[in-house]
């Protein structure tokens, strides 16, 4: 049988008279790894955000493991995370590890837990490095590893391997992998990459005229 953990329904989300989405549906399986493409400025990371809680639909309904999300932001944020890849959400003149430290204060969470993690994403050499100096692919691994602090079901992640070079990459992928078979994670991955998506994801799904197109 399968399992929805993100069930959207008649999904609409206009900013202004700009319109993203228009009566659109779509489903997330438990536990799998789903591309999402679409071109540029069709809603991808607009989607993030809806399912993360951080915007909410102008009308339709959006559920994250039977919860409304327009009734119960609080439930979604604590088992949802959302990796956007960019320079915003760290303090810049903070190292890594004191980076690290300020949000595992925040979730509660001991650093020493991270330690497993911030082996396989090789930055033992790095978390004494402020961020506002760090390469671009420490940054996306950082940003990765923080995603993990607050144990997520669900996490979005908005081209996390954009701007990185191929050992990188490779890193990234091995642990998105284990997240989902290793700590049974739900994965939905923005990517333009075609090798990316069908060697890395069980699904594809494609952003076109305001709706949702399910390739695989």
């Amino acid at each position: 049988m399968t399992n929805h953990c993100i069930i959207v329904s008649s999904l609409t989300k206009n900013f202004g008279r700009i319109k993203v989405f228009h009566n659109a549906d779509v489903t997330i399986e438990e536990n799998t790894i789903t591309a999402l493409s679409g071109k540029n400025s069709s809603g991808k990371t607009t989607f993030l955000k809806l399912l993360s809680g951080f915007l909410l639909p102008c009308n339709g309904k959006i559920f994250v493991y039977n919860h409304d999300i327009t009734q119960n932001r609080v439930f979604v944020k604590k088992v949802v995370s959302l990796v956007l890849n960019t320079e915003y959400g760290f303090y810049p003149q903070l190292t890594l590890k004191e980076n690290l430290m300020f949000f595992c204060k925040i979730y509660n969470k001991p650093f020493t837990e991270l330690y497993p993690f911030i082996d396989k994403l090789n930055l033992n050499n790095f978390l004494d490095i402020p961020f506002s100096i760090s390469s671009s692919g420490i940054k996306t691994r950082l940003w990765l590893l923080s995603s993990l602090i607050k144990n997520p079901k669900i996490i979005l992640i908005d081209e996390l391997t954009k701007s990185v070079d191929y050992e990188t990459k490779q890193i990234v992928y091995e642990l998105i992998k284990e997240l989902k078979t290793k700590f049974g994670c739900t994965i939905l991955f923005v990517s333009h990459d075609i090798n990316e998506i069908t060697s890395l994801c069980d699904h594809w799904i494609k952003i076109e005229d305001h709706k949702f197109v399910v390739i695989k």
